[in-house]
């Protein structure tokens, strides 16, 4: 869904959001605004996140000069920026400034939140252009390598999972479940799961490639 920029402040929108899960979650923040845009990707510091967006919401003027003092965060002006591309189908959005160089902005489907804003402030010249080969197929294939990696660990743990295995030491139960279903599961069915999991994203891959999903360009 769009974003309604007609809701969006005089001074600036401010997005914030997260992606991965556990121990690899990585928390993010964008501000963008007439006269920049200020990123700041990847933080692993909940807490810092939490109260670095409570401040720029509470000071929603000084939001940039917050935001800018955080490690890691980047200024993005308009005169800097040449293009901006978003593709909401490979969650990609990009910022290229004028030697091309380009700066990716974290996963999330808050992206849509933040390109809305860029063209809401910034404006730029509207225009569509295919997706490239390697735009669809560097997700996939980071899945596909994830999937290779856990996929055979979990291979090898039904291959030794033993039906008189007992359990000792610490969390003893925790390890006769999983000897459980890793015996119950076996080897080649597991390696059915991943080669099924493993089908399923190359075929997903060679869809886009196929219909190459559309990106979202705006021009400065």
């Amino acid at each position: 869904m769009t974003t309604d920029t007609s809701t969006l402040a005089p001074a600036g929108q401010l997005v914030s959001w997260e992606e991965g899960i556990g121990d690899d979650k990585k928390y993010s923040i964008a501000h963008v605004s007439p006269t920049g845009l200020v990123l700041v990707p990847k933080m692993k510091d909940y807490q810092q996140w939490q109260q670095a967006v409570a401040s720029a919401q509470a000071s929603p003027a000084e939001a940039p000069a917050v935001l800018q003092r955080l490690p890691k965060s980047k200024l993005f002006t308009p005169d800097q920026i040449s293009k901006v591309s978003y593709s909401k189908d490979l969650w990609q959005l990009y910022l290229f400034d004028r030697e091309q160089n380009r700066t990716k902005v974290p996963n999330g489907k808050e992206q849509e939140q933040v390109f809305a804003a860029i063209k809401h402030y910034w404006g730029g010249k509207e225009s569509e252009e295919e997706a490239d080969a390697w735009s669809v197929v560097q997700t996939p294939l980071f899945i596909l390598s994830v999937i290779a990696v856990i996929g055979g660990f979990f291979i090898w743990f039904c291959a030794i999972s033993e039906p008189n295995y007992e359990a000792s030491g610490r969390r003893s139960g925790m390890k006769q479940l999983l000897n459980s279903i890793g015996y119950t599961i076996g080897p080649v069915w597991m390696s059915v799961i991943v080669g099924t999991l493993a089908a399923i994203t190359l075929a997903s891959m060679i869809s886009q490639l196929i219909k190459r999903p559309v990106k979202e360009v705006l021009e400065y």
